[in-house]
């Protein structure tokens, strides 16, 4: 028995199963194996449970997903009392991987009593060998349980799954925080890290709220014996949130005490202080104000800078407030010039963040800034001082950010005309790619907000210029497409420094360089006439985002992203050798790093620091645009159909969809598909063989009949239809679809809606 549950896990990781009825059997035939004699049936039985259950959630309509989500989760909280301490463990982890659940059973899983919200529910499952309904109070105290059990390794994984349910409920977040604190004095080393890796979890996701008297438990883990708690513990504590003045010295003060006790992690410490005082801005100021005179020299000009407190609060004031556009700043700017003197020492600890140049570029224009003595205006890490509904010209705005940092490049000294007196099109283009490599200081600075204010204001420009120029619409596209590109890296390149590499989080990072990849892919096959230089540009930011999501250390998804980045090397090679093009010292480094790995995943492993240091070899070049673009595009309309008015259909039977279909710039070799999605995941494809209709690469319309042959039994449906083309990025094909496209699909039109009723006899 206990080999066949594994099977249905195993067969579930590798097949997709749309059969809802299968689904339901195998889910209902698992829970009754929950209540089996033997230990490794119910253990086994728990994950089945929890991998069935989920496919059965995802396959219902999205109006009974969140009840049967409940039903699954307290389901397998009654397995976290079972007698057996591997079921348990498995229990805890089926929980943490639940994606939806109500916020008032997470809170009743904290509470002893029957919650007033949670008291009448009952969910359909099995309580026990005889009982088929489950009350909603079953779980009650679940992860009190968990966190006290006696086993470590069950309040380890009880810990773990509280990392992904906070996401949940920022209520729930809030409940937690103080039971994860106590876990900080637990006897075990591996639920202390743990329990520090899910409140750094939180703090990534904003859901961690600090009290006053949870500080001393945190101290407490700064100065634990073990370096990884440590460590830890740092990277947590520079993430949150502070709510009082005195809540930040005393973190402050914790952190410079640290520094006396272990110099060895001076250069985490002094990290530690920078981002925790990027975070509270309004405090770093008073605090610097308070102990201006400790960094001014003595009486006989010497400046006491032995002191690890002096270099401590060097860094604090480096990461005070300053404005570029009003070039001020919020404390004395010659302690930015007393920080010059230590710029070996403290450019160590802020590596990630900054090189040693850009830091000393950075303290040198600081320094000649004018000291603003009046705080109110200071709200926020970076000064906002902008005016409210300013509008600021794309020109004017450049000239802004190139002059806001003159030792950090050699800018163009002839300013370029305003963008309004340019009649091409292209050569409004030129100077936005122009200016966009003077924002990479800036990134590199970590002033993520002057980044994206300045991007703004130049997109709303040009989709004013676009209004006026159909005839270049490809080339205002990708410009367009090409500023989001940027403003995500600029957010990724901030996020990295966030980031502990063996956090394994689901968070923003993630999502930020998931859009990333989308994005550079269909700039890559959705614009036609792109030249070899441009496409090596595009590539080598492609580059930078699978070197950025392997050294976040993603091992569950490493061999995929080497695989995806080995094949981007191998083209990158190519066009080198077609067009004589020098490569990057960042591509060189890759591929020899490429090749040092080769296709061993326990290498990869191994060069996962290597691979981030590479990072740092990275700048953003001037991207040159030749000719003109032209937009890969397509439209789909239905005519007559619409809510009121849908198409019949008889269940069981396929059904045909009258499409017009509008194609530009495509090539008659492209491998096109019509997509018809049903919910979230039931999506069929239909090949369109451009040979069998009429037109020119240019604009080409025709008519089509989709079948749809997925007709349910139910009264209405509502289908999504839009076009994908293939993409050949990998070497790999995908395995959901195997008679349909083969490689990667870039969607060329928005979903469009189809209504579908069952036809009445």
């Amino acid at each position: 028995m206990e080999a066949a549950l594994d099977g249905l896990v195993m067969w579930n990781d590798s097949v997709r199963v749309e059969d809802q009825s299968l689904v339901q059997c195998c889910y209902f035939r698992a829970v009754e194996l929950l209540f089996d004699a033997e230990d490794s049936v119910r253990r086994s039985a728990v994950r089945a449970v929890g991998e069935w259950g989920q496919l059965l959630v995802a396959l219902n309509p999205d109006k009974t997903k969140r009840d049967l989500s409940d039903a699954l989760f307290v389901q397998l909280c009654i397995m976290v009392r079972d007698m057996d301490m591997e079921t348990r463990i498995a229990a805890f982890n089926a929980l943490g991987k639940i994606l939806t659940a109500s916020e008032d059973i997470l809170l009743q899983t904290l509470s002893k009593k029957a919650l007033a919200a949670t008291k009448e529910k009952n969910y359909p499952g099995q309580y026990t060998a005889k009982v088929f309904k489950i009350p909603a109070t079953a779980a009650a105290f679940t992860f009190v349980h968990g966190l006290e059990d006696e086993f470590y390794q069950v309040r380890r994984s009880a810990c773990h799954a509280l990392q992904m349910l906070t996401d949940l409920s920022a209520e729930f977040a809030g409940m937690v925080v103080p039971r994860l604190m106590d876990m900080l004095n637990d006897d075990s080393e591996v639920v202390r890290l743990q329990a520090l890796q899910t409140l750094h979890h939180m703090a990534i996701s904003d859901h961690l709220k600090v009290e006053e008297s949870h500080l001393d438990l945190f101290f407490g883990a700064l100065i634990d014996s073990n370096a990884l708690i440590r460590s830890a513990a740092r990277k947590t504590l520079q993430l949150t949130k502070l709510q009082k003045l005195a809540m930040f010295r005393s973190c402050i003060d914790n952190l410079i005490k640290n520094l006396d006790l272990y110099p060895q992690d001076e250069d985490i410490i002094f990290y530690a202080l920078y981002k925790l005082g990027r975070m509270h801005g309004k405090f770093v100021i008073s605090i610097i104000r308070e102990v201006s005179q400790e960094l001014e020299p003595s009486f006989d000009g010497k400046l006491n800078f032995n002191k690890a407190r002096t270099a401590a609060l060097l860094v604090l004031a480096i990461s005070a407030p300053v404005s570029f556009e009003w070039q001020i700043c919020s404390i004395p700017p010659q302690i930015f010039s007393y920080a010059v003197t230590m710029l070996g020492r403290l450019s160590c600890g802020l590596v990630d963040v900054m090189g040693q140049d850009t830091l000393l570029a950075y303290l040198s224009y600081c320094s000649r800034l004018t000291f603003d003595s009046t705080s109110k205006n200071y709200e926020g890490e970076v000064l906002d001082l902008h005016l409210k509904n300013n509008y600021i010209h794309l020109c004017e705005k450049s000239v802004e950010i190139s002059s806001s940092f003159p030792e950090l490049m050699a800018f163009n000294k002839v300013n370029p005309p305003p963008l309004q007196s340019h009649v091409e099109v292209t050569g409004c283009m030129e100077i936005v790619f122009q200016k966009v490599v003077n924002l990479w200081p800036l990134i590199q600075l970590g002033c993520i907000n002057e980044v994206q204010q300045t991007l703004r204001g130049w997109k709303e420009e040009l989709r004013i210029f676009s209004r006026d120029s159909r005839q270049a619409a490809g080339v205002l596209f990708f410009a367009l497409k090409y500023l989001h590109v940027i403003k995500l890296l600029g957010k990724a390149w901030a996020c990295t420094s966030q980031r502990n590499i063996w956090f394994n989080n689901m968070g923003v990072l993630e999502n930020l360089l998931g859009k990333m990849e989308r994005r550079l892919k269909e700039m890559l096959c959705r614009y036609v006439g792109l030249s070899s230089e441009g496409e090596l540009h595009i590539l080598e930011l492609l580059l930078v985002t699978y070197t950025l999501k392997l050294s976040c250390g993603e091992i569950f998804c490493l061999q995929n992203y080497m695989n995806k980045l080995k094949f981007v090397l191998r083209r990158v090679e190519c066009l080198s050798r077609e067009g004589s093009i020098e490569l990057s010292h960042f591509v060189t480094e890759l591929q020899n790093l490429s090749r040092g790995i080769g296709d061993s995943e326990d290498g990869a492993i191994q060069k996962l620091d290597t691979l981030q240091n590479s990072l740092k070899l990275f700048s953003l070049k001037h991207f040159m645009l030749t000719g003109d673009l032209k937009y890969v595009d397509a439209e789909v309309e239905v005519s007559d159909n619409d809510f009121q008015n849908p198409f019949p259909f008889i269940s069981g039977l396929p059904v045909g969809i009258p499409l017009n279909i509008t194609l530009h710039n495509i090539a008659i070799e492209t491998r096109l598909w019509v997509a018809i999605t049903l919910g979230e995941k039931s999506t069929q494809f239909v090949f369109l063989d451009l040979h069998e209709f009429g037109g020119c690469n240019e604009t080409r319309k025709f008519k089509f009949i989709a079948p749809f042959t997925r007709t349910p039994k139910v009264k209405h449906l509502l289908l999504k239809i839009s076009i994908a083309m293939e993409y050949s990025s990998e070497d790999q094909h995908l395995i959901h679809h195997r008679k349909g496209p083969k490689h990667e699909l870039i969607h060329l039109s928005e979903g469009k809606e189809v209504h579908l009723s069952m036809a009445v006899r």
